[in-house]
């Protein structure tokens, strides 16, 4: 679970830095827009990585349930 807390941190430091990007200068939407864009890339590899665990998990114990039946 060490990654989910990694993840969990560059979420906050995204968000943050993005929100005081923003709010401090005009031009700031493009860089908001490549942080946010960032922001949805790793949510989205952490997203996939679990849900790829899930089913390797999945197929494993569906494989060792019928080699033992």
């Amino acid at each position: 679970m060490k990654t989910a807390f990694v993840y969990k941190l560059i979420y906050r430091l995204i968000l943050w830095a993005s929100v005081a990007y923003f709010l401090t200068t005009a031009t700031g939407q493009l860089f908001d827009l490549l942080l946010v864009g960032a922001l949805f890339y790793f949510v989205a590899r952490l997203f996939f990585a679990l849900a790829w665990r899930l089913f390797v998990g999945f197929v494993f114990v569906l494989i060792i349930s019928l080699l033992i039946l």
